[in-house]
This record gives C-alpha cells, structure tokens and sequence, in this order.
C-alpha cells in the first residue's frame, strides 16, 4: 500500500482557489494558452511532489521526454540520464500552477493528442506516492 492523495481538477478549480473573487487578466495566463496552442489536450490535477513525479515519469515511459526544460535531477524518480542543463523536444508538457499546502498543489499535463490524454487520465486512479514512500503503520 502507498500514499495517495491526488484529485482530478480543472483549470478554473485552480482559478477558484487562488483567485477566488479576484479579477485576473487573461495575460495572466499567456504561457498556457500558448501551451494550450501547442498541446491542446490538458489534465489539472491536485496532487504531492512525489505524485507529480510519479506521473512524470509514467508519461516519460509512455510518450518519451516531455517538451521544454529537464527539471528530471530534482526527481524522485529519474528517467533522464543528462544530469547538465538541457531541453527535449517532447509530445507532453507539464506545468507546476502554484503550491497550496506543504508538497501538495495544482499541476497541468498538456498533450499532443487525445489518445494521450485518455491514456493519462485511464491512469490517474493509479498515480500514488511510488515506491520510494512505503506507507509506515505506527507501532502502539
């Protein structure tokens, strides 16, 4: 057994939680939209750093590197074998939104086609802390 404490959310879940009653500009929010150009097919998810790379490195072993920046040395779970500064130029994208409790917050995984997409959300139900967090029952 492992932790697990993702939920599936959207965009506007997010908006509501980090702006609620507060006007936003759409320039606010230009680099996903062009994200969004690129990668039309989006899943928001509520969920740890340890599930965040979980599912990373799921989608690495699925669709291969995602497109942009390697941010993969800081993960729990490597899938790059470059430990220097570099980019991919991958079919899925991710992005971290906003922090909104310790190692938990909003993350965006864009794709470049439906089939994707589906193939990822068949997966959230299995996204959990991974292996490297057994779950430790107390003693008493």
């Amino acid at each position: 057994m492992t932790y697990r404490t993702v939920i599936l959310s959207s965009f506007e879940a997010f908006l509501a939680s980090e702006y609620p009653g507060e006007a936003y500009s759409q320039a606010d929010f230009e680099p996903r939209n062009e994200m969004l150009s690129r990668f039309p097919y989006s899943v928001m998810l509520e969920l740890s750093f340890a599930e965040l790379d979980y599912a990373n490195r799921w989608c690495w072993h699925q669709f291969g590197s995602p497109r942009g920046e390697c941010y993969d040395t800081q993960s729990d779970y490597l899938t790059c074998d470059i430990q220097t500064p570099h980019c991919h130029p991958g079919t899925w994208a991710w992005e971290w939104f906003v922090k909104t409790e310790y190692n938990f917050g909003f993350n965006e995984w864009y794709f470049s086609s439906s089939s994707q997409m589906e193939q990822f959300l068949g997966f959230v139900p299995l996204i959990n802390w991974g292996d490297k967090y057994p779950v430790v029952y107390p003693v008493y």
